[in-house]
């Protein structure tokens, strides 16, 4: 018995000595530079509906590429390529949805992205900028019938204004396994704002929808696809973990969290530009 217990606690030395640890690894970092301690641990995702249920014959390698669509307003406006018509939308919905396409979260983008985690075989994701009215009056319905969800990037002060989406909306479609997050407090170019500016407008957006959400709100678009380097790194210190641009190409872990690309789609833009757009990374 006694060299039994002697044989358990050299075991135990030996372990202790190489640096193995029963303890939760901690999420690697990417960038250490100003970074607040919060925005380096993802936050628990808000909705109790989690989008894109893996299968285990159905995923795919860890930090793959993925295509983050983007858009602005679902309805028909002659000379305007932002109000993608109805049709098209639903017509390009159809199309993922017969090819075995899975829409993800923000959160799972990100895990996948900086942290290995697993994804369906073909993930996308599909984002809305400002918060027109029609997201969840056009999109909201279409996207229920292919079983797919999305994420609103909501302009603050817009939110109950004519043509916008109202408080009661938002909720909605969070319960629905929507994203709702951040889009600044009144859409401005930050790059020709004070700094102190920028910081209201990225800080104060932040608070006003997470208090009337009632949870976390840790993802940013760039309005206009405006930033420099001193607005990413505003970005970071106000808390986002993952911000998104209006520059070309597939989100891709290549890319750190402050830089994600995404893919434009716009009004009368035919279905083998949208077929090459989510098939390409390099489109």
């Amino acid at each position: 018995m006694s060299k039994t217990i002697g044989l358990l606690a050299l075991i135990v030395m030996l372990l202790v000595s190489s640096g193995c640890s029963l303890e939760k690894p901690i999420l690697k970092q990417h960038e250490t530079e100003s970074v607040s301690p919060s925005s380096l641990t993802l936050p628990t995702e808000p909705s109790s509906v989690l989008p894109g249920n893996l299968s285990s014959q159905e995923t795919r390698a860890p930090s793959s590429p993925v295509p983050v669509l983007y858009y602005h307003s679902v309805m028909r406006e002659e000379n305007n390529e932002v109000r993608m018509p109805p049709e098209q939308f639903e017509e390009q919905m159809a199309y993922l949805q017969s090819q075995g396409y899975h829409s993800i979260s923000l959160y799972q983008l990100f895990e996948s992205l900086y942290h290995e985690g697993t994804l369906p075989a073909k993930p996308f994701v599909i984002t809305f900028d400002d918060g027109y009215a029609d997201n969840y009056q056009t999109a909201f319905p279409i996207l229920k019938k292919y079983g797919f969800v999305a994420t609103i990037f909501m302009v603050s002060s817009f939110i109950d204004g004519q043509g916008f989406l109202t408080w009661t909306q938002l909720k909605e479609l969070s319960e629905n396994g929507w994203d709702i997050e951040d889009h600044t407090v009144s859409h401005p170019y930050l790059t020709a704002l004070s700094a102190q500016n920028v910081f209201q407008e990225l800080a104060t957006s932040k608070g006003v929808l997470e208090k009337g959400l009632g949870h976390s709100v840790d993802f940013f678009a760039y309005p206009y696809g405006s930033f420099n380097d001193e607005i990413v790194q505003a970005v970071k210190q106000t808390g986002y973990i993952m911000a998104f641009t209006t520059l070309r190409g597939w989100a891709d872990a290549k890319t750190d969290a402050w830089h994600v690309h995404r893919v434009y789609c716009y009004a009368d833009m035919g279905m083998s530009e949208f077929i090459r757009r989510v098939q390409n990374p390099e489109y």
